[in-house]
């Protein structure tokens, strides 16, 4: 059996440069993490790619005020360059609307994301997400 441990550090602190990335704004970095044949299967079961990721991503960064997520990983699966984890995440976003009037969005997700080695680091070549709730919440 493989020892995750040092793995599971690495994907831990590419999931924080990604959680800093998008709470800066800094589009670059939050799709740096992202390889670029990424296969991302929506919860309508489209699957985009990452340019199309990289716009709706783009979008979201033109109306989020403030965001703050969290993960709980729920497995880890590791053979060799590739990678296999299953996360429940949960995400708070204050988006604001024409200049006066806020939304706060809950979102609740559980995705399944196959990550590979490559020369950069490690990088998500496929996200999957199980399920997926988005509520409204007072900002």
């Amino acid at each position: 059996m493989t020892d995750t441990s040092p793995v599971s550090s690495e994907l831990d602190a590419a999931h924080e440069r990604a959680k800093a990335s998008y709470k800066a704004k800094d589009l670059g970095g939050f799709m740096a993490m992202f390889a670029a044949d990424l296969k991302y299967k929506q919860p309508d079961g489209k699957t985009i790619g990452w340019e199309d990721l990289a716009h709706d991503v783009g979008a979201q960064f033109m109306a989020v005020e403030e965001m703050d997520t969290a993960y709980v990983r729920e497995s880890l699966q590791v053979d060799n360059d590739t990678v296999i984890e299953v996360l429940n995440q949960t995400a708070h976003l204050t988006m604001r609307y024409w200049l006066f009037f806020k939304r706060t969005l809950h979102l609740s997700r559980r995705g399944r994301y196959r990550w590979r080695q490559s020369r950069e680091g490690w990088k998500i070549q496929d996200v999957e997400v199980l399920s997926e709730t988005l509520r409204r919440g007072a900002a």
